[in-house]
């Protein structure tokens, strides 16, 4: 009875689905914007969804036995505020902060206490620093656990940036970068009070540790990244942002040990601080490392820049990458997709490219194609138009 109370709790709660509508609207509009530009999807397939319900399953089970195994509790309070912040946050289109939700609504429950609430409806704030709970030593558990689940999240998804979009530089020239913007809601498993419950819905199963009334609530957190990347390597760049994260969880996990130690409020708050700004610049850093790289993806007039590689087609078997360069197709030199379609039609069902990478270097590539299709080896070039 418990196990099905905890799911309709985590399914009535609006985080749950405001993920998944914005999920969707992040699909179409993903869709629009590719057929706009390309007269066809690059991925037709709902591919954010699929990443938001999987996410959701693994994510959710490697954080819950960490989460259940450290035993974290903290108040309904904080469960209540965060829920609705990040509520409000979800509603606001383009928005994508859940770490600084997280962070920021618990530094306020710490500081101003479990009723500061109360402070705001009667316009007198305090610090307090006073709580029934050693919520700094949890709420330290459970940002290393996010972080964990974050690190995760980026490394089972790092190569699902293949969706670019066109700008133009200060030249006028057609440039592309690209989105990693993914999204899901984790179910983590945590501890509560239970005298809330106990008084209110006797089906609800509270149980004594230490003598404190506890019982175990599923509660659904977000996890998203949004992040704009203007250099031709978004996926070895998210691979290196996912190991900074994962060395910050390790620190974090140092700081949740020396609290347990310390046992001092003002340590938590300013370890959750330190983390936080970490965080930040972490993402910082490698905003700058992408805009200082300088391999922006141009559009050439010396042959057929390639903007992305669909997978599972010719050109991905073929190992091309983005930011190649095309110079001939069968032999015969290529300097628009006119040309490029009509030198592969020359031979149906094989092809031959000269590619010249990133770094200058001439290369040959060749891979049977899709007979009588020689139009779909599965590359994206910039759009005439």
């Amino acid at each position: 009875m418990e196990l099905a109370l905890n799911i309709l709790f985590f399914l009535i709660v609006p985080t749950f689905w405001l993920g998944i509508i914005r999920t969707y609207l992040s699909y179409r509009s993903r869709l629009k914007r590719e057929r706009s530009l390309y007269d066809s999807a690059i991925n037709p397939k709902n591919t954010e969804m699929r990443t938001f319900f999987i996410s959701l399953i693994v994510l959710g089970i490697i954080g819950s036995l960490f989460t259940s195994l450290v035993g974290i509790e903290v108040s309904y309070v904080w469960i209540i505020f965060y829920e609705i912040v990040i509520t409000i946050a979800l509603l606001i289109p383009g928005l994508m902060i859940p770490f600084t939700v997280l962070f920021g609504t618990m530094i306020i429950i710490l500081i101003f206490g479990n009723k500061f609430y109360s402070n705001i409806i009667s316009g007198h704030f305090k610090i307090t620093l006073q709580n029934t709970m050693p919520e700094g030593l949890d709420f330290l558990a459970l940002i290393t656990a996010m972080l964990i689940i974050q690190y995760v999240f980026l490394k089972i998804n790092r190569k699902s940036v293949n969706s670019p979009i066109i700008t133009k530089n200060i030249r006028g020239n057609k440039i592309a970068s690209y989105v990693f913007n993914k999204m899901t809601v984790v179910p983590l498993v945590l501890f509560v009070p239970g005298s809330l419950f106990e008084s209110t819905s006797p089906l609800w199963h509270v149980f004594k540790i230490f003598g404190a009334k506890l019982t175990i609530l599923v509660v659904p957190f977000l996890i998203g990244f949004r992040f704009k990347f203007m250099g031709e390597m978004p996926e070895k760049l998210l691979k290196r942002m996912a190991n900074a994260i994962g060395w910050l969880a390790w620190l974090s996990l140092g700081l949740m040990i020396d609290a347990f130690i310390w046992k001092n409020l003002w340590f938590d708050i300013a370890s959750i601080v330190v983390i936080f700004a970490a965080y930040l610049l972490i993402l910082r850093h490698y905003k700058k490392v992408d805009q200082n790289e300088g391999k922006t993806v141009e559009q050439s007039i010396d042959g057929i820049r390639i903007l992305a590689v669909k997978p599972n087609t010719p050109a991905a078997k073929m190992n091309l990458k983005i930011g190649d360069l095309i110079q001939e197709v069968n032999g015969k030199p290529v300097k628009s997709e006119n040309q490029l379609y009509k030198a592969l039609q020359s031979n149906p069902t094989f092809c031959r490219l000269k590619i010249k990478n990133r770094n200058g270097k001439l290369e040959m590539k060749e891979s049977a194609i899709y007979a009588g299709s020689p139009h779909e080896i599965g590359i994206v070039t910039f759009p005439n138009n």
